[in-house]
């Protein structure tokens, strides 16, 4: 009896320490027979993806810190080339990569964090072994349900605040620095690959799509090296099969899109002062509030 009192307690003790450490909660794996197709049918696929996934972070987590600086550029030009050399083989967990922005701006880490979980699925479920348009439709119909029911699911953008920030379309940035040239291009063609991916799985036969997505993978290597960035990197535009088969999802992640490009405007204002650090804090509250997020927490713990 003591030994199965000590085994029960165990778990509960294990709860209680990882909520006291402080890390930032992950949101649980989409379900479904679908989970990993991309990393079990496409590694090389799933390795790039990874590649956009951490420098993602890793831009967003070094810009909270110091704002959107030639020096952001040219450590995380740094940081994805050596990426690309290696690609990770794992996706990152986001709240390793960028802790204190999980720790120190809450509801943007958690929007960008379930919006990654929406575009994983999106291209599971098209990998997925039966995958064919109806079962696909229902599948990204019930991941898109349960995204919006999620406390931090994007609604759609209000008309911005005086920020000083305009309003962009999806995927266009107007306000990036002219030195941060690699951080735009990594936030352009990082979306741009998961756009064209989507639709190379689309294709039914698998034949030719392990061709378009090798093609893909190509153009992807090409471009990053030789410095082109795609003009629009929308799904309707990227994408127009997927865009017209599952337009919720596609919308959905267009928004995120637009979303993580307001964020990486709001955090321009360069520096690591105190007062850079709350002028890029008000910045977010506001573009928080835009997407009908809470603002509350935001850049507290600075």
């Amino acid at each position: 009896m003591r030994r199965a009192g000590v085994g029960t307690c165990l778990p509960l003790l294990l709860l209680f320490a990882a909520e006291a450490s402080g890390q930032a909660e992950e949101p649980f794996r989409p379900k479904g027979s679908y989970n990993n197709s991309v990393h079990r049918f496409h590694p090389d696929l799933d390795a790039r993806l990874n590649v956009v996934r951490f420098a993602r972070w890793r831009t967003l987590e070094i810009a909270w810190m110091s704002g959107v600086t030639d020096e952001l550029d040219r450590e995380i030009s740094a940081y994805t080339a050596s990426l690309m050399k290696r690609p990770p083989r794992l996706p990152p967990e986001a709240d390793r990569v960028a802790p204190l922005l999980a720790r120190d701006a809450v509801p943007i880490f958690r929007a960008l964090r379930w919006g990654q979980t929406l575009e994983q699925q999106l291209l599971d479920v098209l990998a997925s072994p039966d995958a064919e348009k109806r079962l696909s439709a229902a599948r990204l119909e019930r991941a898109l349900l349960l995204y919006r029911r999620e406390r931090w699911a994007l609604s759609e953008p209000a008309e911005p605040e005086d920020s000083g920030l305009p309003q962009l379309a999806p995927g266009i940035s107007r306000g990036l620095p002219s030195g941060t040239r690699g951080t735009w291009r990594l936030l352009k063609s990082g979306t741009w690959l998961f756009a064209v991916a989507a639709g190379d799985l689309m294709t039914p036969d698998f034949a030719q799509q392990r061709w378009r997505v090798k093609q893909t993978i190509a153009d992807f290597d090409r471009s990053y090296e030789s410095d082109r960035t795609p003009e629009d990197v929308t799904y309707a535009v990227s994408a127009p099969d997927v865009a017209a088969g599952f337009d919720g999802v596609t919308r959905a992640l267009d928004r995120v899109q637009q979303f993580r490009t307001d964020v990486l405007e709001a955090l321009i204002p360069g520096a690591a002062t105190p007062e850079a650090g709350r002028r890029r804090d008000e910045l977010l509250r506001r573009i928080a509030r835009r997407y009908g997020l809470p603002s509350e927490g935001i850049g507290e713990q600075r």
